[in-house]
């Protein structure tokens, strides 16, 4: 007689992706509910004995069909789309070896070489001298594999090194490539080269001071940021349309200094969009979704495609259509879009990275974009729990004229004067601290039948931002009131704003598109870029500029300011 079979339960079926490295954002993201942060059962359980299964309450659901799904809390409610951690974490390395420390320029750059990774200075009886270049620097030979490099400047080999300094000039000062081409005399390929070479200085320079930010005394200094982005554009054409495709400029900037902390495009420029999709076709993961493909952190030439078709519609010229383009400057077209949700978490990643793993108390100003919130409350979810960090979403209109700005800044002095009991005439005589305070008390008495975490309409209406509307997402029963206040006054963009200003005013190939009646309803602007790697270089160069080499207007720094440098950094220390 034969043994009964004995049926096995099913495997175990995963509905939410595996953590990677430690990092999992697939939880309640609510701060103010008990299951905040809590990773929920990431198994299905259909199937199972119902003895087996929890109930429902703290397990939440997972639905939605297609290419995206939705964790929803079963505690709050509250919905998210699911996140695939290995990608985020892929992005946030990528962001960080960007500005990793370089190789020591003293080593033997043999690629195979055993000593490839020591150093003449350390290493001195594995290398010999061996003669001199012809400006006079000493040159080494390496006794392995007998290959020669020598240590001297390293402008030594740039063709026309004087005009380094003029490239690096009119990049900063919204002069476009050709025009750069023509002042300076270079051919544009020659142009192109310079800024490689002067972003090839930036992220030496980067790796060596900004590993600092952990002497940086945050409360001295101030301990809020603010983050935003911004749309710029490239000029991304194939033969039948032409097309400026939108591409996001992520930053965050320190509020007291302007210090831009980090600023990321939504680009990825070292990726093939062919080989994306072959990857993606030989895994079959065009039938999964989204949170569980391997290629989830960049878009696909399919899906490009699709979006290029979109935003072309109606537009398409004839091939045969003379184009208004210099044809010297168009270079070949790679890279591929990142998706904005995973630039967006691994921003954040990279800004906790920064700020390290100590007490301080830090505030995170927002833009009202509900995916950039939940990202961050999901990066610091450790420092929200111990209540040591504060998320702050603003939102304000953008479309008001000059006229009905200052009319609105006439109406909060008013409604301030109205508020505090001083009159308009009184307000200019009083300190600083005392306007503050004031304003404080007057904000901490609107604030008595406020419900926690609804969003606030500040009354006080400035220039720069109005009807401004603020919510704490991180808001709690046992927050002091005056604490509560505080951070209704502080809960501004102005920083990271000003910067999005200099930028577009500053560069070139940012400038906002112009629509003409001859455009036919295409938007085309002959001096923006085509090279997604350039536009890489160029925002970077510009942020570092910003952060460490200042304006002839301005005496002090952000860098200065924040306490990583002593003075401006010259052109000659930089190109030294």
């Amino acid at each position: 007689m034969l043994a009964p079979a004995i049926i096995s339960p099913p495997a175990s079926q995963r509905r939410l992706p595996f953590p990677k490295h430690g990092i999992d954002v697939n939880f309640c993201r609510n701060p103010q509910r008990d299951l905040f942060a809590e990773p929920p059962d990431p198994f299905k359980r259909q199937g199972r004995p119902k003895g087996n299964v929890k109930p429902n309450f703290p397990r939440g659901k997972v639905i939605g069909s297609g290419d995206e799904k939705t964790f929803t809390c079963g505690a709050c409610g509250q919905s998210s789309i699911i996140k695939n951690n290995s990608v985020v974490v892929d992005e946030y390395r990528r962001l960080r070896r960007r500005f990793q420390e370089e190789r020591p320029r003293d080593c033997c750059p043999g690629k195979t070489c055993e000593n490839r990774d020591k150093p003449l200075s350390q290493h001195p009886d594995l290398y010999r001298k061996s003669g001199r270049t012809a400006k006079g620097a000493q040159r080494w030979k390496c006794k392995a594999c007998l290959t020669s490099f020598s240590l001297g400047s390293r402008i030594r080999r740039q063709h026309r090194s004087n005009a380094n300094r003029d490239v690096l000039w009119m990049i900063m000062n919204g002069m476009p490539i050709s025009k750069i081409s023509d002042f300076t005399g270079l051919c544009p390929r020659d142009v192109y080269r310079k800024i490689d070479f002067i972003y090839d200085r930036v992220v030496d320079h980067t790796a060596r001071r900004e590993g600092s930010f952990q002497s940086v005394n945050w409360e001295k200094v101030g301990r809020r940021f603010a983050t935003d982005s911004q749309t710029l554009h490239l000029n991304w054409p194939n033969k039948k349309t032409r097309a400026q495709i939108a591409v996001q400029h992520l930053c965050t900037a320190h509020a007291n200094t302007g210090y831009i902390m980090a600023a990321h495009l939504g680009l990825d420029p070292a990726i093939d969009l062919p080989d994306i999709e072959a990857a993606m076709t030989a895994a079959g993961h065009f039938g999964l979704p989204r949170a569980f493909r391997r290629q989830a952190r960049v878009w696909s030439e399919t899906e490009f495609k699709t979006y290029l078709d979109k935003i072309t519609q109606g537009a398409q010229i004839h091939p045969s259509e003379a184009p208004d383009v210099d044809v010297d400057l168009q270079l070949p077209h790679r890279g591929s879009l990142l998706r904005q949700d995973v630039m967006q978490l691994a921003h954040a990643f990279l800004l906790g990275h920064f700020l390290g793993k100590g007490d301080e108390r830090f505030v995170f100003v927002l833009d009202a974009d509900s995916g950039l919130a939940l990202s961050f409350v999901a990066a610091f979810a450790k420092r929200i729990k111990e209540a040591s960090a504060d998320v702050i979403v603003v939102q304000f209109d953008k479309h008001q004229s000059n006229d009905q700005r200052n009319m609105l800044v006439g109406d909060g002095k008013a409604s301030l004067e109205l508020a505090n009991g001083n009159a308009r005439s009184q307000w200019p005589s009083l300190k600083l601290r005392d306007q503050l305070e004031l304003t404080d008390i007057a904000i901490e008495g609107m604030l008595q039948d406020h419900l926690l975490g609804a969003p606030f309409a500040w009354p006080f209406h400035t220039k720069s931002e109005p009807h401004r509307r603020i919510r704490i997402l991180t808001d709690r029963v046992d927050m002091e009131p005056d604490r509560r206040a505080r951070l209704m006054r502080l809960a501004t963009l102005r920083s990271v704003d000003a910067y999005f200003h200099k930028v577009r005013s500053n560069i070139r190939f940012a400038a906002r598109p112009a629509h003409t009646p001859s455009g036919n309803g295409r938007a085309w602007d002959r001096h923006y870029l085509y090279n997604p790697e350039t536009m890489v270089k160029v925002v970077e160069i510009y942020r570092f500029a910003h952060n460490w080499m200042g304006s002839s207007k301005s005496k002090e720094t952000p860098a200065m300011k924040l306490g990583l440098a002593r003075g401006k950094m010259r052109a000659s220390e930089f190109f030294g």
